[in-house]
Formats: C-alpha cells, sequence, structure tokens
C-alpha cells in the first residue's frame, strides 16, 4: 500500500469538512433498508453500492469546489464483532467488509479529484451496544478488548485516524483511546448529549473529556460531539480550558429528541441555513474548532452550506 500523508484536523487550523447522516440519507433518500442500522452491509449490494458511491463522492466534491480537506468516516460505524455477528459475518468477512469500506473512500476521492493530501481516511467506530441506551457493564478494559479488533483492521487497511461516534459512556471512550494508542493511531472521540445536556450515562461534557483525559494521558487527539443540535449542546461550550478540547461538530439537523427522531419514520431535514449561522457562530467564540460535518437528517447540501458559511466567516 502507497504511503500517505495527509494533514490532519489537530495539526492545523484549517477547515476540514466531514459527512452527515448516511444512515438517514440511505434510508429515506434513497429507500434502502439497513438491518441493525448497519450501511457497511450494503456494499453486498451493488445497486446499494452505486448509492454509497454517489453519497461520499457529492462530499468529496464539495470539499474540492471549497478546497478544503474531506475526512471520509461513518460507513463501518456497525462494522464490529457483535452487530457483524447479527448479519452473520465472521471475524474474516467482518475485516474484509472494513477494509471495502476505506478503499471505497479512495476511490471516491480520487473520482472526485481530491488530493492526496487533502484526503483523511478515518476508520469509524460506534458503541459496542445501542447508542442510546446507558451501556454502563462495559468496562474500559472491556471496551478496549472489544474495540481493539476493528481498530487493528483499521491499521492494516490504511486509515489514517479512528473516530468513535455517539459514544455515551467514558468507559468505552477510554477503552477505545487506549486501543487505538496501542495501534498508533490518532483517536477522535465524539461524545452525544440529551436534552439535559448530559452524556447518557450522566456525565457532563466537561466531565466526560476531563476523565478521558485523565484515564489516558489526553490520548485522544481531539474530540467531538455528534448526534445532538447546538441548541442542546451550544450553552455547554463555556470559554473554560477544557472545551478547547473539542474540535468538531456533527450535529442533527433537528433538535428533537432521540427518541422523537426514532419514531417520526421520515427524514427530519431541519433548515440547513439556519444550521450554518449556528455553526459559524460557535467557531466565532471557539476558533480552535475546524472539523465540521452533520449527523441524522444531514447530507452534503447542509455541509457544503456550512462549509461556504464557515469559509466567508473566516
Amino acid at each position: 500500500m502507497l504511503q500517505r500523508s495527509p494533514r490532519l484536523p489537530h495539526q492545523t487550523d484549517e477547515i476540514f469538512l466531514t459527512d452527515g447522516g448516511s444512515e438517514t440519507w440511505l434510508m429515506y433518500k434513497r429507500g434502502f433498508e439497513l438491518p441493525n442500522f448497519s450501511a457497511f452491509h450494503l456494499l453486498n449490494d451493488k445497486r446499494a453500492t452505486v448509492a454509497l458511491r454517489e453519497y461520499y463522492a457529492a462530499f468529496a466534491h464539495v470539499a474540492v469546489e471549497l478546497g478544503t480537506p474531506f475526512i471520509f468516516d461513518s460507513l463501518t460505524y456497525r462494522a464490529s464483532r457483535d452487530w457483524g455477528a447479527l448479519l452473520g459475518y465472521s471475524a474474516e468477512g467482518l475485516a474484509e467488509m472494513n477494509h471495502k469500506c476505506l478503499e471505497l473512500y479512495r476511490e471516491c476521492a480520487a473520482a472526485a479529484g481530491l488530493a492526496t493530501e487533502d484526503t483523511v481516511l478515518s476508520g469509524c467506530i460506534g458503541p459496542k451496544g445501542d447508542a442510546y441506551l446507558r451501556n454502563l457493564g462495559l468496562s474500559a478494559e472491556g471496551a478496549e478488548s472489544y474495540h481493539s479488533e476493528q481498530i487493528e483492521t483499521f491499521k492494516t487497511a490504511g486509515a489514517d485516524v479512528v473516530t468513535a461516534l455517539t459514544l455515551s459512556t467514558t468507559e468505552e471512550a477510554i477503552g477505545i483511546a487506549r486501543a487505538s494508542a496501542k495501534a498508533g493511531l490518532p483517536s477522535i472521540i465524539a461524545f452525544t448529549i440529551e436534552k439535559d445536556r448530559k452524556l447518557r450515562s450522566g456525565e457532563t461534557l466537561e466531565q466526560a473529556i476531563q476523565s478521558v483525559d485523565a484515564a489516558t494521558s489526553k490520548a485522544p487527539a481531539y474530540y467531538m460531539i455528534n448526534c445532538s443540535h447546538p441548541v442542546d449542546f451550544g450553552p455547554e461550550l463555556t470559554d473554560e480550558p477544557w472545551v478547547n478540547r473539542i474540535r468538531g461538530l456533527r450535529a442533527n439537523a433537528s433538535s428533537l429528541d432521540h427518541g422523537t427522531l426514532c419514531k417520526l419514520g421520515h427524514l427530519e431535514e431541519g433548515n440547513p441555513d439556519e444550521l450554518a449561522g449556528q455553526y459559524v457562530d460557535i467557531r466565532a467564540t471557539h476558533p480552535k474548532m475546524n472539523v465540521f460535518g452533520g449527523c441524522c437528517g444531514t447530507d452534503f447540501v447542509h455541509v457544503e452550506k456550512i462549509g461556504r458559511a464557515l469559509l466567508a466567516a473566516t
């Protein structure tokens, strides 16, 4: 495999874009069923693979047009052992699918003309269990053991970073950060918070970030917030030093709570222009933030508006 050396977000102040709500786009915009919310599984279907190429190519073209680096992410969110087993994958078969996902990223980047130095391949990890349950039985040691399998696969597949999305407990975050450090890959930890402005496990963002940093000697390259909305997490972003560890946002399109969003049965896209304005307002007071994408209900339309607004305000 050719050696790559893209710029990474924690190494520069440049704005980086990443993708949006891949699962909600696939389900509601293209009509695909996602068993166990597993988008990677669609690579076994030719028609779905075409849609996935369309999805990532659209983001890559936005990045090329705006002149920003792009972080390819999210497709391997449910491509870990327990979720793969529910779909009948062996360890070897699941590893092959993780490799296919990263190869798809490479192909989409090349087709869009995205420069190598602007192409960041992220091995995306989701929680071992349901992201919206407390999952308090998983220890840091158990999380490290479980997630290390997928992280080692990412390493052999040529990932540049590991991104853990929608984490709701510090123990799982600690385990992922430790496993990534042992594999020699930078880790990005993305927490999701509820309407009470806390993680599902009860910690505030401040408590969660400080706990993970203390337990891992600040192993994560940086933190993100995802699958929440600026009206919920915005007030938590004070001017205290711990907030500087947060460098990225992947907000939901809607401010509805997670339980309501899951029961709607349709796509809630929100107002892309309003969301872009909220991102601009947050970055104005927190200029270290430089990674921007979306989560549930968002797609390349939202991310393009976000990117344009941020660049215009810079």
